[in-house]
């Protein structure tokens, strides 16, 4: 993991201006302050680097705008051009520029390393730790590090070493060499040597967090999984960062992996992370209907969160609860920022992919394309809706584009090869399924090697590699039926059955998709295939009755009931609560906004209701009558109404104590859909 002992290298290596302590001399440099600062703010790195460019016409010697071009050179991967830059530095660099040699040629060994010539790139570093040295250069110990990293690249272990050895004569008290040094043994599967040199840093330093991922990676070696656990559960409560919870990890042994984080659970004040955790980690081992009540209860709790609602989303689409997984991405659109949509338009185009609704999964992977039109996913997902739906034209012309964007796309040359053979040009088809072969080389979920291996006649390899891909993740139900897919391609339809009822019994409930796979079709008519269909079909009824009535139907669920008063002028008189504080509230299904009165507006601020921080400005609104008027514009954290419950809404105040407050039924709506029963005086709100 370069990850390891490269912090210096964030600065250096992500920085556009790596070593704040060296900088040329001279404070006229105007473009490049000006260049530093559009990257600062996040503007267009060919604006800033055609201004360090006149810069440096203007200040041959500025060497920090040489290695601001070479840091934007380097972002984009343009790595020849960083190179001829960071030569030039070298070449006009001047002792008044601040930057000595060792530093410059340091450079050069990073870009060395990101071009994939290590060699050259530990050639270059044994330069410039030599240069530094006699400089007594203030980065050494850094270069070094960085010389120990790349030897480490290369296996040159033993070399490696004798850096790490130097660093310690440098700075005894650094634990950083016995790292080093440990990690070097995980690499040559000497577990128990570097576990006894973990143990020994711990000694000086337990809360130095990178001990723990080297623990955790020396105790996977010795496939002491629990230990694994346990060690990445310190690392996490060291560094804090989510990142090093893994879940593959907690895969290796799932029932230590649950037990101990709900014993992280009980024992936390605030076990929300935890918890969200577990529900990750269920999802992640298909056991969805376990992940959905944890996923329920961190939203009542903490309120709808974009991810959480995702999650869940998921859930409900792997259990074949098409309508809920919709709703619950519908609701992370409204929360999300619109800048996000493509991706929740591809992702929401995959849950109508796979219940069938092509036309909606098609209108949605158009939108995603408009915005990512060189990712080949949404041609591969849009061309597969078309080809469902009886487009195969259309669907070729996806997989066309999608290639010409993309040329390592396995599945698109999959799809395209499938279609090439029901034209009858099976030279083409199999040319695509030698590109998946070459290709698609790791046996994982999303492979299709073993389709494409099939189509070229290679049975037993097909097989093989299915089976290899069920052997990284058994209790994956997608891929029990991948097998089943295979199974009915190659005629053997008895094990098709059997796989497929596997699938079934591990969880696979996508009917819709069944329906349409041509994959199966050999097995269709088959009597044990549709008694399978049956059974399993009811299962599904059976499993969504837990989760409301009819919950895949169109209908929606009530979640709240509420009395209203009727008004004079046909408005309603509403009982709800704003940031806890009961009120009382006018609906108006002429009024677009909320509105509440200056009256209690300062009793909500003055009891603790409302915060200075809630108040957000000014704006101008109408009226029902067509009067505009000012109000101040503020923050209701919440707004209850009976069971249904928004957050963070804005409101207006209304500088007059006479006006009332007003609920316009465009908020009301965000609740869910709103309905008024005249009859009994109640307003309904359903999800």
């Amino acid at each position: 993991m370069k990850k390891f002992i490269m912090q210096t290298l964030a600065v250096l290596g992500l920085a556009l201006q790596p070593l704040s302590a060296q900088t040329s001399e001279g404070s006229d440099n105007y473009k490049y302050h000006k260049a530093v600062e559009i990257l600062d703010d996040g503007g267009d790195p060919a604006q800033a680097r055609k201004l360090a460019s006149e810069n440096i016409k203007e200040n041959p010697g500025h060497i920090d705008s040489y290695l601001l071009i070479a840091g934007i050179d380097r972002r984009e991967k343009d790595f020849s051009s960083a190179l001829r830059v960071v030569n030039q530095a070298m070449k006009n660099n001047t002792r008044k520029s601040g930057f000595s040699e060792a530093v410059l040629l340091w450079w050069k060994g990073i870009i060395y390393d990101e071009l994939g010539d290590t060699h050259k790139a530990v050639e270059t570093m044994q330069q410039v730790v030599k240069m530094a040295k006699k400089e007594k250069n203030e980065h050494l110990s850094s270069m070094m590090e960085n010389l120990a990293q790349f030897h480490y690249d290369l296996k040159e272990y033993d070399e490696a070493d004798k850096v790490y050895q130097e660093l310690k004569k440098l700075d005894e008290s650094s634990l950083l060499p016995e790292i080093g040094h440990a990690r070097n043994l995980i690499a040559q599967q000497k577990y128990d040597d570097a576990l006894a040199i973990l143990d020994e840093c711990v000694k000086y330093d337990r809360d130095y967090a990178e001990i723990y991922r080297f623990k955790m990676r020396a105790f996977e070696g010795k496939k002491e999984y629990k230990k694994m656990i346990n060690a990445m559960i310190t690392l996490y409560e060291k560094s804090d960062d989510t990142d090093y919870i893994s879940m593959d990890c907690f895969k290796k042994d799932k029932k230590y992996a649950v037990a101990v984080i709900k014993e992280k659970i009980a024992s936390e004040k605030d076990s929300g992370l935890w918890r969200a955790v577990l529900a990750s980690f269920y999802k992640e081992c298909h056991m969805y209907a376990e992940a959905v009540p944890i996923l329920e209860d961190l939203m009542e709790e903490y309120g709808f969160d974009e991810d959480l609602l995702e999650e869940r989303a998921d859930c409900y689409d792997e259990m074949g609860m098409t309508q809920l997984a919709l709703a619950d991405i519908n609701k992370a659109m409204e929360m999300t920022d619109p800048r996000n949509y493509a991706y929740y338009y591809a992702h929401r185009g995959a849950i109508y992919r796979y219940a069938g609704m092509y036309s909606e999964a098609i209108e949605d992977f158009d939108k995603f394309i408009e915005r990512y039109p060189t990712d080949a996913y949404g041609y591969y997902a849009r061309g597969w809706c078309k080809e469902l739906s009886g487009n195969p034209a259309g669907a070729m012309e996806d997989y066309d584009e999608g290639i010409a964007v993309d040329e390592n796309y396995p599945y698109i040359y999959l799809m395209r090869g499938t279609l090439h053979l029901n034209n009858g040009d099976t030279e083409k088809a199999n040319a695509d399924f030698e590109a998946v072969v070459a290709k698609d080389t790791t046996a994982d979920n999303g492979s299709c090697r073993h389709y494409a291996l099939n189509f070229l006649g290679k049975a037993e390899e097909a097989e093989e590699w299915m089976n290899k891909i069920i052997e990284k993740d058994p209790d994956d139900p997608g891929q029990w039926y991948d097998k089943a897919c295979l199974y009915a391609r190659m005629g053997r339809c008895d094990d098709a059955v059997a796989a497929l009822r596997v699938s079934f019994e591990k969880g696979y409930r996508c009917f819709p998709h069944i329906e349409h796979d041509d994959d199966i079709d050999p097995i269709r008519e088959r009597e044990d295939f549709k008694s399978l269909i049956v059974q399993y079909k009811e299962v599904l009824e059976s499993e969504m009755a837990k989760y409301g009535d009819d919950a895949e139907s169109e209908d929606e669920k009530i979640v709240s009931e509420i009395d209203m008063k009727k008004m004079y002028g046909g408005t309603y008189e509403i009982p709800c609560s704003v940031n806890g504080l009961p009120l009382k509230m006018i609906f108006d299904t002429g009024a677009s906004d909320v509105t509440i009165s200056s009256v209690e507006a300062s009793f909500m601020l003055k009891n603790g209701y409302l915060t200075e921080g809630d108040v957000k400005g000014k704006k101008h609104y109408m009226t029902a009558s067509g009067d505009i008027h000012e109000g101040t514009i503020l923050k209701l954290k919440e707004v209850k109404l009976g069971d249904a419950v928004l957050k963070n809404i804005e409101a207006s105040v209304v500088h007059s104590q006479k006006a009332p407050l007003l609920l316009g039924q465009s908020v009301l709506e965000k609740f869910g859909t709103i309905t008024i029963d005249n009859v009994n005086s109640k307003l309904l709100i359903k999800q």
